[in-house]
């Protein structure tokens, strides 16, 4: 049994059959890299993003979703899926573009939700009414993806991302008020975090209308700015011993009711040039899953941090754990 939320699982609860998601690559850039922001993106960021696997920008979105589900369909016997939004930053585009590609995906017979991936300095209702519409209109599940990576701001800083927890906060509070799925993505072995940020970044999470979280080890990848600091030797990755025991404490600090879409990374293509250490995606999880159950901890055994902590012997009750 695990010891934490399973992606696959709620899914299958919720829409009562195995769902897969099913990358859509959308001709956007990311804020951080086009000057408003910044430019060259975060420091581990690559020129192609995060479609390492698809390179499918320039298809119309039909055909990219008709192609995934002809592969993925058989293979799984599956028979619903979601749209990934993925690459860059998918919000990022004037509304009107916005609106007519989500309106393109929600209205395909195999979608059933959409999943939008995109910064938390990129949210405003102006998005989170088309994608609202979408839902009322086509009967589709919604999710946004948010890379927070870490709530330390000097981390923040050296990683490039051009945002703070501030924006985070408010981006999920304004989507928490639409009361759309909310994942947020953290990496657990920042070398510039101690293993007190890792425990406030899963509090941040905590308190907050998050509904699913995407853990992974930081991983480098050729051309950017971060492998050329790991190759002149001004940065370290932590061996993947200290990530599985990050992974492990972000977890027991977490909400117990959060779901957890990823607890490994990877990455694939002839850029990725070191990922979890060299260690397979599934040896490393079989190693947090094993050292779990060793120490018999659980998914928020160490939330205890919300409903008033220091007051609970006058009110007389146990925390309910939810933000």
């Amino acid at each position: 049994m695990e010891r934490y939320r399973n992606y696959s699982d709620a899914l299958k609860a919720r829409y009562g059959e195995k769902v897969y998601k099913v990358p859509v690559a959308l001709p956007v850039t990311c804020p951080n890299r086009d000057g408003t922001l910044g430019a060259g993106g975060c420091i581990f960021c690559g020129s192609i993003g995060a479609d390492y696997e698809t390179v499918a920008v320039g298809l119309p979105i039909t055909a990219q979703l008709t192609r995934s589900i002809a592969h993925i369909g058989p293979k799984y016997k599956a028979k619903k899926f979601i749209a990934y939004f993925q690459n860059f930053t998918n919000t990022y585009a004037e509304p009107a573009r916005f609106r007519a590609w989500m309106e393109e995906a929600a209205r395909h017979p195999a979608i059933v939700e959409l999943c939008v991936s995109t910064r938390p300095d990129c949210i405003h209702e102006a998005y989170l009414d088309i994608l609202k519409e979408m839902a009322e209109r086509h009967g589709v599940g919604v999710t946004i993806e948010l890379g927070l990576q870490t709530a330390n701001p000097h981390t923040l800083r050296l990683l490039g991302r051009g945002h703070t927890a501030a924006e985070f906060i408010d981006a999920a509070l304004r989507i928490g008020r639409y009361g759309f799925g909310l994942c947020a993505h953290v990496i657990a072995d920042l070398p510039w975090d101690d293993r007190l940020d890792v425990a406030e970044t899963a509090k941040l999470l905590s308190v907050l209308p998050v509904t699913q979280a995407k853990l992974h080890s930081l991983y480098l990848v050729r051309g950017t700015r971060l492998w050329a600091m790991h190759a002149a030797g001004e940065v370290q990755l932590l061996p993947m011993a200290e990530y599985i025991e990050r992974a492990i404490l972000f977890l027991s600090y977490l909400r117990p009711d959060i779901i957890i879409q990823r607890i490994v990374g990877r990455a694939s293509g002839p850029l990725a040039s070191e990922v979890n250490g060299g260690e397979p995606w599934w040896e490393v999880k079989k190693r947090i899953d094993e050292e779990m159950i060793r120490r018999d901890v659980r998914q928020g055994d160490q939330c205890d941090y919300l409903d008033g902590k220091a007051v609970r012997r006058w009110t007389g009750g146990e925390t309910s754990r939810k933000a």
